[in-house]
């Protein structure tokens, strides 16, 4: 096992849960050591993953989402629709964002080359990443009461913030630490249920993971805590007691709800006219390009000019931007090929994760197991946060998604390898 290259990878895990630039640095060290170190040194060369039963399918659902985009960008530069005589222009910022699609790939591709079929390797990884999401609970902590480093005010509660971290947004926070959150309290709660073993770190991890989610006052997040704890209620606990735990979940969330500083947070509508507002945008760039859309990626310079032609007395007073959900997003930019595409890769994903926990059981890894699930339920907040947010082509929270396929990908990888043991 070649350990600076597993560290290489462990780097990355660790920035992951920070911002955009550490993110692609720590990528660009990965891919370096993945490729061209071992080359260099003559060392063993970039592994050949084609031979792992997720890899063909997901590098096809990946492909065709990518060149539905492409075509709506082609569709947009040889037959452009215009709003108010103004027509999107073709810039490299949407093809740039098509390269995080092969992110799993490599990933998996360079544990093959420096770590072969090793499980201690896959555990020092998930340490680290967990770990990383431990030690960043006193900064959301501090974050909330002071707003260091970079205050982001809570307009129902002044005297406090947003925690986000390193992330520069809350809406980040809400899509990337469930990944890392429930994870941990998966294997947490899979190793009670098989044994009434307590594995206190990653409760501990999983635990704090949830305190900055609420933390990060981020509407969409505190609906996915709820459905995140369900969902692994549903999985570990005996109908009773699931029950029970239910019972006691949404009482302890109506009486939250009750408390001054989350009803008022609550209550507050602040942004919902504007992603209104913006939905009815992508929808008439669905009807006059329904099949490709206006273009992948346009719809935030495009709602501009729409707002301009239909409210040319008021448009200046409305937000523009992207269509803040994902459906809308696909569906305004890339019509109804870039939305199926999407769908497609949406549910593909989802299943891969929870198909590979079904396997890691099977072969004797139910930690491992547990751990895909998790990663399943990631994906589900993920794309329940999409619903009014665009989450699924924000940068940071590419990263992080990816890099949990690759996950699920090396997680296949070490299943296939025989003689696999806990």
């Amino acid at each position: 096992m070649n350990s600076i290259g597993v560290a290489s990878i462990a780097f990355y895990l660790l920035c992951s849960l920070f911002g955009m630039g550490p993110m692609n640095i720590s990528f660009a060290i990965l891919l370096l050591f993945w490729c061209v170190i071992p080359y260099r040194f003559g060392g063993k060369q970039p592994s050949d993953i084609f031979d792992l039963d997720g890899v063909v399918p997901l590098a096809k659902t990946s492909l065709v989402l990518a060149l539905s985009c492409v075509i709506s960008l082609l569709a947009m530069l040889f037959w452009p629709y215009s709003y108010a005589g103004h027509s999107p222009a073709l810039s490299l910022r949407a093809f740039e964002k098509l390269w995080y699609l092969f992110i799993p790939f490599i990933f998996v591709s360079a544990f093959r080359t420096h770590a072969g079929q090793s499980l201690p390797a896959l555990n020092f990884l998930r340490r680290v990443w967990w770990g990383t999401l431990l030690a960043l609970l006193p900064i959301a902590i501090i974050q909330f009461f002071t707003g260091w480093p970079n205050p982001q005010v809570i307009p129902t509660n002044p005297d406090h913030f947003h925690a986000i971290l390193f992330l520069g947004h809350h809406l980040s926070v809400s899509s990337i630490i469930p990944f890392p959150t429930f994870t941990a309290l998966a294997v947490a709660m899979g190793a009670y249920n098989r044994d009434r073993t307590i594995k206190w770190f990653p409760a501990l991890v999983g635990v704090s993971g949830l305190i900055i989610l609420f933390l990060s006052y981020a509407r969409t997040a505190w609906l996915a805590i709820p459905i995140g704890l369900v969902l692994l209620f549903m999985r570990y606990l005996k109908p009773r007691v699931l029950l029970a735990s239910v019972a006691a979940l949404i009482l302890g969330l109506t009486l939250a709800a009750q408390t001054p500083a989350v009803s008022e947070r609550i209550r507050n509508s602040m942004g919902i006219q504007d992603r209104f507002r913006l939905w009815e945008a992508n929808l008439d760039f669905f009807k006059h390009r329904p099949v490709t859309g206006i273009g992948w990626l346009a719809t935030q310079e495009m709602s501009q000019y729409y707002f301009k032609e239909k409210h040319p007395d008021t448009y200046k007073s409305y937000f523009w931007g992207h269509a803040h959900s994902n459906y809308f997003e696909m569906l305004g930019g890339a019509g109804i090929l870039g939305l199926i595409a999407f769908l497609i890769y949406l549910v593909f994903t989802l299943r891969l994760a929870w198909n590979t926990g079904r396997m890691a059981d099977e072969r004797g890894l139910p930690g491992w197991g547990d751990f895909s699930r998790g990663i399943a339920i990631g994906l589900v907040l993920l794309h329940f946060n999409g619903l009014t947010n665009v989450t699924f082509w924000e940068g940071k929270v590419l990263h992080q998604q990816m890099l949990s396929l690759g996950l699920i990908l090396t997680i296949q990888s070490l299943l296939a390898a025989s003689g696999v043991r806990k």
